[in-house]
């Protein structure tokens, strides 16, 4: 009987013993190879144009068409406006992209490449800054012709 359940034992325990042993090593493996990642390297600003494309409020008005209950014209406006203030930021994201890309710090950086990487910086903060200018005149334009529970599902 003693036999049958040091066998037991030894069968339930086993497996646990060995998945915790699992457990540390690979919480290990992975401090280790953290260590030696490149994730702590700057690689310069992750922001590109097209991620401020998406942000545009008439392509979140347009998505959100069922929610705003909008009447077809109002959808053709809509539309023709994003087409247009897209055409018109164009120059902008391709701006944003461009600094970004010079932003990039070099792999001995100096202190020349720090000051241009600072004047960078408030190139891009600025382009930033005329594109959230363009993109709030265009909203509040957009809500200009929206009735009053347009105007409030729009506002949330």
């Amino acid at each position: 009987m003693r036999k049958h359940t040091a066998v037991l034992a030894a069968l339930i325990l086993l497996p646990l013993g060995t998945a915790a042993a699992q457990r540390a090593r690979s919480a290990a493996t992975k401090h280790e190879d953290a260590t030696f990642a490149d994730d702590n390297i700057a690689k310069g600003p992750a922001i590109r144009g097209r991620d401020l494309e998406d942000l545009n409020p008439l392509k979140l008005f347009i998505d959100k068409k069922k929610d705003l209950k909008l009447s077809d014209a109002q959808l053709d406006g809509l539309k023709k406006s994003e087409s247009a203030l897209k055409e018109k930021n164009q120059p902008l994201y391709k701006a944003v992209d461009s600094i970004a890309r010079e932003m990039r710090p070099p792999m001995n950086p100096t202190a020349e490449s720090n000051a241009k990487i600072r004047d960078l910086r408030h190139d891009l903060d600025q382009t930033i800054g005329s594109i959230q200018g363009t993109y709030d005149a265009a909203s509040a334009e957009a809500i200009a012709g929206f009735d009053a529970d347009q105007k409030a599902k729009a506002t949330e």
